[in-house]
């Protein structure tokens, strides 16, 4: 093998090795066999001939080999096995020659994957066993271990791979001995595939004429507006009653029960049973304070009441009075003292989607 031969299979293995650092190929064991052509063209002293010294063995042969890996890294991995490379022979004048060569040989492989193909590099030895058999001098066995290298590709389908390659065998720089082979392997583990992009969720479509974010089939509040906080069937979170009553009185005018029957509807329906809050009574300053505490919690019991007589049952609204406290307006004008006078109902537990 020449030199500048020699300097093309290292570059391809450098350029092999970098490469693959950025791409990852399979990790895990693999194993497979080949077919292929040996060809020698060495000096016979080489296979321990010990003859004329110009006697070089020129001649290919059919060989084998089967051989074991494991990707150590993503890009990295190491090989090793068997290789029969077949018998050569030679004759020059009277000398005849024939040798039968075999090896087991171990490589550093780097890879680069190119979708389903991987390209790869190795470099590594063989311990060389020739034997030898001469007309002239009988036969002989001589032990060698060389320097071994090679490039391929591998097509992958699955656990399986599809193999070629061309290795070389030197322990100088003037001989030829390299092997040409076809075969498949085996990958242990996942089997390399192409990636599949997932796809996409498609987000359900469906009618939602207040856009609150609830499908119409499920909304119990249609007319809520866009943007409020709503429960799982689109009822206000935030929904808030205010009832005004009478000086000196906890009864419920016909329009507040009015009001308090367009809740009934809602609070009734088996889609929504958790609405539950708080009734908050409350008085103006006019009169002693405690007497206004307790008119404010009669407010607030009338309000529960008349719910439990529409059918909503007791316990879902807590009748609180708090009396003057918290006025919403000025008690010094007929109009804010109308407004003080008044029940608040609020949701207090809502069930936010």
């Amino acid at each position: 093998m020449n030199v500048a031969k020699k300097v093309t299979y290292v570059a391809l293995l450098t350029t092999a090795l970098m490469a693959g650092s950025t791409q990852a190929a399979e990790r895990g064991f693999y194993l497979g066999g080949s077919v292929g052509q040996t060809t020698v063209d060495m000096d016979a002293g080489d296979f321990g001939y010990r003859g004329n010294s110009d006697f070089k063995i020129d001649d290919d042969d059919v060989g084998w080999k089967a051989y074991v890996g494991y990707n150590y890294l993503p890009w990295l991995g190491f090989e090793g096995g068997y290789v029969d490379f077949g018998s050569v022979s030679s004759n020059f004048n009277q000398d005849r020659a024939k040798v039968d060569l075999s090896g087991w040989e171990g490589f550093v492989v780097g890879k680069l994957p190119i979708g389903p193909v991987d390209l790869f590099a190795k470099a590594g030895v063989i311990g060389l066993k020739a034997e030898l058999d001469t007309n002239n001098f009988g036969s002989e066995d001589d032990n060698d271990t060389q320097f071994a290298y090679g490039v391929g590709v591998v097509y992958n389908l699955g656990h399986w791979g599809f193999r070629a390659e061309a290795q070389g065998y030197d322990d100088n720089e003037i001989d030829d001995f390299y092997f040409l082979s076809a075969g498949v392997t085996y990958r242990f583990g996942g089997a390399k595939a192409a990636p599949v992009a997932a796809a996409a969720p498609v987000a359900a479509v469906c009618a939602d004429t207040d856009n609150d974010g609830v499908c119409d089939s499920e909304d119990i509040c249609p007319s809520t507006p866009s943007g409020n906080r709503v429960d799982n069937v689109g009822c206000n979170c935030d929904y808030v009653l205010m009832l005004e009553f009478a000086l000196d009185s906890a009864e419920l005018s016909m329009n507040d029960r009015a009001r308090l029957d367009q809740l009934v509807p809602v609070l009734t329906n088996p889609k929504d049973t958790s609405i539950a809050g708080v009734i908050d009574g409350y008085t103006d300053t006019t009169g002693d304070a405690g007497y206004n505490m307790g008119l404010s919690q009669r407010r607030a019991e009338s309000v529960d009441n008349y719910l439990h007589s529409r059918g909503i049952a007791k316990g879902r609204f807590i009748p609180h009075g708090y009396g003057e406290a918290n006025p919403v307006a000025s008690n010094n004008t007929p109009d804010g003292r109308a407004q003080n006078r008044r029940i608040e109902l609020r949701r207090t537990d809502c069930g936010v989607r």
